[in-house]
């Protein structure tokens, strides 16, 4: 069975200050360069990249130097929008965009973020194996995405006992507090640190797409004057969870770093040159 990944790489990097997801981190290679590179070695069989008209040309030349150009395809996401407007639609609106390209399961991810390569293995065996109405949601531990810059948010996974996803709860200030545990600095709230997190590594069958599209038009109808308005993958996700399917959470012990803010892009480097450090 064909697997493919696709890759949200439309971002506007307002608080970043830049397009983060063409930034140079390693020589010349971008943060998605390591996920597409991961992915391939996991067996997924191409990519489809979400990008922005005013980034296309970059993002080809730059990924038509390293990857096979018969796996790369592109997709403009300001070319589909329902209304006209500078600001992305959102990731929900993204992954939409994929609806006549893809027809195989997939795995959609952040292009600024580094997941590590047992997560791509992980995803890969589940989208292949696959389960009716069953939607999958990478089970990061809190432990392995917290940073060592001040608080983070993260989306706390509730699970039932076969790890089935119940719930994602975001807990917006997460700061580690002791050897075993993270608090929300709003609430008081402890968390082991073995808790699972969403990071946004959402593995989906084309199902997603039918689902999807009249949501996102009851969306557009309510929100169609609201200039920042953005239509969620989560949205989608919880939807799909109403409608009777399931989202299984693959664990992962992989670490998980990315890019926010521009504070965050040294410590990218120093990952990232560690990584290559340790596989030269």
């Amino acid at each position: 069975m064909k697997i493919t990944l696709a890759i949200l790489a439309a971002g506007l990097g307002s608080r970043f200050g830049a397009d983060k997801q063409i930034v140079p981190i390693y020589g010349d290679s971008i943060l998605l360069d390591y996920s597409i590179a991961d992915a391939f070695a996991a067996g997924f069989d191409n990519v489809v990249l979400i990008i922005r008209s005013e980034i296309e040309a970059t993002m080809k030349a730059h990924l038509l130097k390293k990857f096979p150009a018969e796996k790369l395809s592109f997709v403009c996401q300001d070319q589909h929008n329902p209304i006209e407007r500078k600001k992305p639609w959102g990731t929900g609106h993204a992954l939409l965009c994929l609806k006549d390209l893809i027809t195989n399961p997939f795995l959609i991810i952040n292009a600024d973020d580094f997941y590590g390569a047992h997560s791509f293995e992980m995803m890969a065996k589940a989208l292949r194996e696959g389960k009716e109405k069953t939607f999958f949601s990478a089970g990061y531990r809190l432990g392995n995405t917290l940073s060592e810059n001040g608080t983070v948010s993260r989306g706390i996974c509730t699970v039932s006992a076969d790890n089935h996803l119940i719930r994602i709860e975001e807990r917006t200030k997460l700061l580690k507090t002791a050897e075993d545990e993270a608090t929300d600095e709003r609430t008081g709230e402890r968390f082991p640190l073995t808790s699972f997190v969403s990071m946004n590594f959402w593995g989906f069958t084309p199902d997603i797409f039918r689902i999807g599209l009249p949501l996102f038009e009851t969306f557009i109808a309510e929100h169609k004057d609201d200039p920042k308005a953005e239509f969620y993958i989560p949205t989608l996700v919880s939807h799909a969870m109403e409608q009777g399917y399931v989202v299984a959470v693959v664990p992962t012990e992989a670490v998980w770093f990315g890019m926010t803010y521009k504070e965050d892009l040294e410590l990218v480097r120093r990952e990232i040159e560690r990584i290559e450090t340790n596989n030269n």
